[in-house]
């Protein structure tokens, strides 16, 4: 009998963990919380098969877990991604005004091998087997690394030996009897963010395609008629703008291929523009300790007697939106000198959506690219917010697939 392997695609972003595994979306904050001795919960106890079911079919929102990894110095247990938030415990996050990048962190292990542990969990749970084995997984997974921390010291090479170069255990305690998962790593391929987006756009995906058109052609009318939506993506000369939570990459395609030497990465992201909301509301005397806490409060369907409040809050968070735009006005810049060529610009990404409706950066880019082309038009497409968040994720499914 042929072994199965997991197949993970795992877009681990500052702000939320992105990822594809065998054939189910998962998203969860990219956050941690340490358990004392004291905050450690009594065991989950069920009073019916059915509140089991539930509570399994929800496992990865509920994980308590310790980690053993050659991979992983920071021990302890940890509630993961919501349940982190959900405790009320102190959280670790990506610290996105550390130069120290992703790939250096225990967080990115920690995220990762609790995703693929839990989704092993739920799996066997689902089979009906014996959650007091041992689990074993093998994984083919996919993953990235910013443009700035990826080119540089073999970042990628490192990364992905951390993963290859031991069997790692996590163990889940959630309910009387541990449970128990090894994970060991087929293979790991590591991409570099904005090419897995870019890959993804060529690839014709469904639906995308004509998102792009319609965007084209509602800001360019003048050329609607003679430029195809084959010809947007399809262009071989392209400037890719992905704004996350921790770093904004500018990726150039230059001749079909992504060039790292004309890339660049900005060590700033919507993250930062949170962080800064989040000091200016408790100068306010508004009570938001975590970038992470702000952004599930925005996301919030609140009542109207709420309101007021949430709009108030947006607010400050829309004001600090400007100087990121400067900022990524000024990394095109650089990255334009080398590809000049460059004929069409896609801007996608988490942090694309809130600085589409709330900043200048479009019409600011717009008037930047001219600079460059001798006064003509370089077009500028937004992706839509329904795949801005997730091309790195989908593109890297492609890549998963093909290991």
């Amino acid at each position: 009998m042929v072994e199965k392997i997991m197949k993970v695609a795992n877009d681990l972003g500052y702000g939320s963990v992105k990822a594809n595994v065998d054939g189910e979306n998962i998203k969860f904050p990219s956050v941690i919380a340490a358990e004392r001795p004291q905050d450690v919960q009594a065991p989950m106890e069920f009073d019916s098969k059915q509140d089991q079911d539930i509570y399994m079919k929800d496992f990865l929102n509920n994980m308590d877990v310790s980690v053993s990894s050659n991979a992983v110095k920071t021990s302890g247990r940890f509630l993961i991604g919501n349940a982190a938030i959900d405790s009320g415990l102190s959280m670790r996050a990506f610290d996105v005004n550390d130069f120290t990048g992703k790939s250096e962190t225990d967080l990115a292990i920690i995220l990762t091998l609790s995703l693929i542990a839990g989704k092993k969990v739920k799996e066997a749970y689902e089979a009906g087997q014996d959650l007091k084995e041992t689990l074993k997984v093998k994984v083919n997974m996919a993953t990235a690394l910013p443009i700035s921390e990826g080119k540089v010291n073999n970042a990628k090479d490192r990364y992905k030996e951390r993963y290859m170069g031991s069997t790692h255990t996590v163990t889940f305690h959630n309910f009387k009897d541990p449970i128990n998962v090894t994970i060991e790593f087929n293979k790991v391929y590591v991409a570099l963010e904005g090419e897995t987006a870019q890959m993804l756009i060529s690839s014709d995906y469904d639906g995308l395609t004509d998102k792009i058109k319609e965007d084209f052609d509602k800001n360019y009318s003048e050329m609607k008629d003679e430029v195809e939506a084959d010809d947007l993506i399809n262009s071989r000369n392209v400037l890719g703008i992905d704004i996350g939570e921790g770093t904004t990459d500018v990726v150039a395609i230059i001749n079909g291929k992504a060039n790292p030497a004309a890339s660049a990465s900005l060590p700033q992201g919507y993250g930062n523009v949170l962080q800064d909301a989040v000091r200016v509301l408790q100068d306010q005397q508004m009570n938001f300790e975590e970038r992470s806490q702000l952004q599930s409060f925005l996301s919030e369907k609140v009542s109207p007697l709420r309101r007021a409040r949430q709009d108030k809050v947006r607010q400050v968070v829309y004001d600090q939106l400007e100087p990121l735009a400067d900022k990524i006005i000024d990394t095109v810049s650089q990255t334009m000198r080398i590809a000049k060529d460059t004929e069409l610009v896609y801007v996608y990404g988490g942090g694309s959506i809130p600085m589409l409706d709330e900043s200048n950066l479009r019409e600011v880019l717009n008037e930047k690219l001219k600079s460059f082309s001798g006064g003509y038009d370089v077009p500028v497409i937004w992706i839509d917010k329904e795949y801005a968040q997730y091309l790195n994720e989908l593109g890297l499914q492609v890549i998963v697939e093909a290991l």
